[in-house]
């Protein structure tokens, strides 16, 4: 097993590429768009022109392990990406695609598993056995690890947090369901709400933050004037805490983690999402395993994703 693996993470904005070796050291990334249109080929044409370009600029011949990890539902068996909202996709045979193009072992996982790995490996260096990733950024994604071990569930569809139902009768998702979490307070979610707020004549810093350009608002901006006391800008921070605690509260009770690890633009605001998020797990969970578990703020952060790939690329299929 070569000491360096190539990890891949494809969001709904944006694809990260970077080489990994086996304790999880990060070098040499890149960072690109997600094309607006996503079409499957065009993605794979995107991701293979940018693997040539990292092996050129490190020198690298070839990578012989690829880990990759996407948004939505994935067979990590066949390497299939049945359904990826953020990414428009259904059915995308993902693996076949790009091992026709690059000669290399390619394993294709759930984004938010790969994160929980990089978690649990880095993290909480393997002894952590029980912890919760939370990705919260353009989507909600949730990965897990139990005993030790990745849990996938049947299909490899464990952990899909932010399509859990908030609100039986909310808004339409791209899943196909209605009133998910992630429709609430995912990154677009939030700088809609403030959208919404705004044309209905609420006052906020949010308007001249963005120039009168809403458009631009996103958890950056909010974050911005809820460090200014904005009045609109708490209340969703304080809103997207108690939403995604009152999901996770039921998680808690579940599976009794010892850590929850939350990842992703949203989770840099911390204590303006983590009061609510705990306040709300302490209120709707047991208090036996509410008091118990751990809320982290990741330190790989953007990188989670890109670490947990590589990692998984250097396991065996079946840990």
């Amino acid at each position: 097993m070569s000491n360096i693996a190539l990890g891949i993470d494809m969001g709904g904005t944006g694809i990260k590429l970077g080489l990994v070796d086996s304790r999880g050291n990060l070098s040499q990334t890149l960072r690109l768009s997600t094309p607006s249109r996503t079409d499957p080929e065009q993605v794979v044409n995107l991701i293979v022109e940018n693997v040539h370009n990292l092996l050129r600029l490190t020198g690298h011949r070839s990578i012989p392990d690829i880990g990759i990890g996407c948004a939505g539902d994935v067979d990590p068996v066949k390497g299939v990406i049945r359904i990826s909202p953020n990414l428009r996709w259904k059915q995308v045979p993902l693996k076949a695609l790009l091992s026709r193009r690059l000669k290399s072992r390619i394993r294709v996982e759930n984004d938010a598993n790969v994160a929980a790995w990089a978690a649990y490996v880095v993290e909480g260096r393997r002894k952590i056995q029980n912890l919760v990733c939370i990705t919260v950024g353009t989507g909600i994604g949730g990965g897990l690890v139990i005993n030790g071990k990745l849990f996938r569930g049947t299909t490899g569809s464990a952990g899909e947090i932010g399509h859990m139902t908030l609100f039986p009768e909310g808004v339409p998702c791209n899943c196909g369901n209605q009133g998910c979490l992630e429709r609430y307070i995912g990154a677009r979610a939030m700088a809609e709400e403030a959208r919404r707020a705004i044309e209905s004549g609420e006052k906020t810093v949010i308007t001249k933050l963005v120039d009168h350009d809403f458009s631009k608002i996103t958890p950056f901006i909010i974050h911005q004037a809820a460090q200014q006391k904005d009045r609109l800008a708490l209340h969703l921070w304080d809103e997207a805490g108690e939403r995604l605690g009152i999901t996770l509260a039921a998680v808690v009770n579940m599976l009794n983690p010892q850590w929850i690890v939350l990842a992703g633009g949203l989770s840099r605001a911390g204590r303006l999402l983590l009061d609510p998020l705990r306040r709300t797990i302490l209120q709707r969970s047991f208090s036996t395993p509410a008091h118990a578990v751990k809320l982290v703020i990741s330190r790989l952060d953007q990188d989670l994703g890109i670490v947990g790939a590589g990692l998984l690329a250097h396991e065996k299929l079946d840990m």
